[in-house]
């Protein structure tokens, strides 16, 4: 059900169909598997029909809205003991789209003894349940999740801080909180008190102003998303050398004047960095030089060239078959001085009818949206009408001949 599902969610699960029973008849069901005797020594003698003797790891509750009625909560339905033989077995479940307003019940019972409610799940999904707030989590939610890997959480109302006891959730290594109510600085404490496992987090669409230095902490982080926020830079460590397995960062359409020199501290593994539709006006001398690993680097709709009134279009001569020739791709020429040498020579100069800067195979680098890739296509399309003017003087020129 979600569209940016990244590879930690089983393909498998794309597979199976919507269980039509009941949440209670669901239950009921798992509770039996889970309460029946174990297969017998010889396998002979086991029961040929596999619901009978499987035992229940997944429960996928989603869009059921109509079954998780304010008068029948989460508590109602899942939490009455006979269940808990159930809950003790499952490993992923989802309560994506019920139209939750509330998880209270998922909490410390504070009885001598008592186990976690949910003890080896280790994905839960509470996404699109828009209703859910901060203060729609009890303050111990947290103590009943003791493996939980995976959390997703799209599409709700969380803000404008992460709810306290979900940070408290150490495992975690997948945070997925886009569309929610974040504003303001993100916990400067993830990476550093909370969340240390991180290894992906996905935080767009929120109104996020600033991250802590926390994130440079986090040495297993894969992938970083924050697309869609009003960061205005990034604080310096972050990326850092420390973040020693990170392969993407999306910062588009922020609102950044800058990259941060530390990009070059991750050059061995970053393979995608998305940056378009900021405002960065110049790139850090000697990054393309170390990021090796680049695969993908989207500058589109940024402000490279702007305020250049001479540029790089205006150095170039264009060849017979339409290609901009570059006569001086000095740094310190007018119109270049926004892309360093190492960013030329790696990658070239934007295409004019693209936008993209194609010279090396490996590495795509899209500019379009730029004033300077703006320019020379300007320039290119002049250049070309000036052809196509001087070929028709031409051949009318022969005609009078």
């Amino acid at each position: 059900h979600h569209s940016t599902a990244p590879e930690y969610h089983c393909l498998i699960t794309m597979f199976i169909k919507k269980d039509t029973r009941k949440i209670p008849e669901i239950l009921t069901d798992a509770t039996r598997r889970a309460s029946a005797p174990p297969s017998s020594p010889n396998p002979a003698n086991d029961s040929n029909d596999e619901s009978k003797r499987d035992i229940v790891k997944e429960m996928r509750f989603a869009r059921r809205a109509p079954e998780f009625l304010p008068s029948c909560g989460v508590s109602a339905l899942l939490l009455p003991p006979k269940y808990r033989p159930a809950l003790d077995n499952l490993i992923q479940l989802s309560l994506y789209d019920c139209g939750l307003q509330t998880l209270a019940g998922i909490e410390n019972s504070f009885d001598e003894g008592a186990t976690p409610l949910f003890p080896q799940l280790t994905s839960l999904d509470i996404g699109r349940n828009p209703k859910l707030k901060n203060d729609s989590l009890p303050s111990t939610f947290y103590t009943q999740f003791p493996q939980l890997t995976q959390l997703w959480s799209d599409d709700c109302s969380f803000g404008p801080n992460i709810p306290s006891t979900l940070l408290d959730l150490q495992k975690l290594q997948v945070v997925r909180m886009t569309g929610n109510r974040l504003e303001g600085e993100l916990e400067d404490g993830i990476g550093i008190r909370y969340w240390k496992m991180l290894k992906v987090l996905a935080l767009d669409g929120n109104k996020l102003t600033s991250i802590g230095r926390g994130l440079g902490k986090l040495k297993y982080l894969e992938k970083i998303q924050m697309r869609g926020n009003e960061l205005t830079s990034l604080p310096e460590g972050v990326p850092s050398r420390e973040n020693s397995s990170l392969v993407m960062m999306g910062l588009s359409s922020n609102k950044l004047s800058a990259l941060p020199d530390s990009l070059v501290e991750v050059g061995a593994t970053l393979r995608e960095l998305y940056v378009n539709g900021n405002k960065i006006d110049e790139l850090p001398e000697g990054l393309a030089e170390k990021l090796v690993a680049l695969k993908n680097f989207n500058l589109a709709h940024n402000s490279l060239g702007q305020g250049d009134s001479a540029t790089v279009g205006s150095q170039s001569s264009t060849s017979e078959d339409g290609d901009v020739i570059m006569e001086d791709a000095d740094s310190n020429a007018p119109g270049t001085r926004q892309l360093p040498r190492d960013f030329v020579d790696r990658f070239g100069m934007p295409e004019p009818l693209t936008g993209q800067c194609t010279k090396e195979d490996c590495c795509v680098v899209r500019m379009e949206g730029n004033p300077m890739a703006e320019l020379i296509r300007k320039k290119y399309l002049e250049e070309e009408k000036r052809k196509a003017k001087a070929k028709v003087a031409a051949m009318e020129a022969e005609v009078i001949e």
